[in-house]
């Protein structure tokens, strides 16, 4: 089970934020974010954006849909639309293609291995970790950082896991990579974390060198019972703090600058 006061711990031991839980829910939550009918665009990413920095629940529903790509990828909108295959790579007659594939037929490729699943409710929340504490466990949790809390993620989730090959970046939107891709892996029976941020689409929504990394539940489980017996408490990761202390102070500035 999660203990919100040594996740806490493992959190001021790596300087990272505290990650968003992620979940799917039969009802929308009260006091919560949300793109409102008639919206239009509405990135998935900068929702994420404002429950890190209002520190505040944001929700989707399978009902109110804000971006195509985003809501494939949340699992509301299936079949992918044929739309979305031209839109990645190539574009159609009149309309340029992001060509972050080379042709539909790599980005339908990419759907086949991704194989995202129908959504298990019709609502999708994300809001602070704490916020969760007393209702039950996330199905995810997504960190957002910079390099040195990266690396420092990255190496507990291989120690926790014991595996070698515990982190994926593989291709896909930054949705993609916080939604679709971990429990794709999870499907598969692949203990995986993710990283993400990569696309270009979605950098606009995110700090400055930040990146998402993202695992399942049983994942952080897994990180919250080593992190103890792991080099989070030896003297080379304190060298490592001070540089993201730092880090945090640069960009803190740069952005009251």
């Amino acid at each position: 089970m999660l203990d919100y006061k040594r996740l806490q711990d493992m959190f001021d031991l790596l300087g990272c934020e505290e990650p968003l839980g992620i979940s799917y829910a039969d009802h929308a939550p009260e006091a919560s974010l949300t793109p409102a009918p008639g919206t239009g665009h509405a990135c998935i990413i900068n929702y994420l954006r404002m429950a890190r920095t209002k520190k505040t629940c944001v929700h989707f529903s399978s009902e109110v849909m804000t971006c195509m790509g985003g809501w494939t990828y949340l699992g509301y909108k299936l079949p992918v639309p044929e739309r979305i295959v031209h839109f990645v790579t190539t574009g159609w007659e009149g309309r340029e293609g992001e060509r972050y594939l080379p042709s539909p037929d790599s980005m339908r490729r990419f759907f086949r291995d991704i194989d995202i699943q129908p959504a298990p409710a019709p609502f999708c929340t994300a809001k602070p970790l704490a916020m969760l504490e007393g209702e039950g466990e996330p199905l995810l949790a997504v960190f957002h950082c910079r390099a040195e809390v990266l690396t420092g993620l990255a190496m507990l989730a291989g120690f926790a896991l014991d595996d070698h090959d515990a982190v994926a970046m593989p291709f896909g939107s930054g949705c993609a990579s916080i939604f679709a891709w971990p429990l794709s892996y999870r499907r598969k029976g692949q203990k995986k974390a993710v990283m993400g941020g990569a696309d270009p689409s979605c950098r606009p929504f995110m700090g400055v060198d930040e990146l998402s990394f993202t695992v399942t539940s049983d994942i952080l489980l897994a990180m919250q019972e080593a992190f103890p017996r792991s080099f989070l408490t030896g003297k080379t990761w304190s060298g490592v703090r001070k540089k993201i202390d730092r880090s945090r102070k640069v960009w803190d500035e740069a952005a009251s600058g």
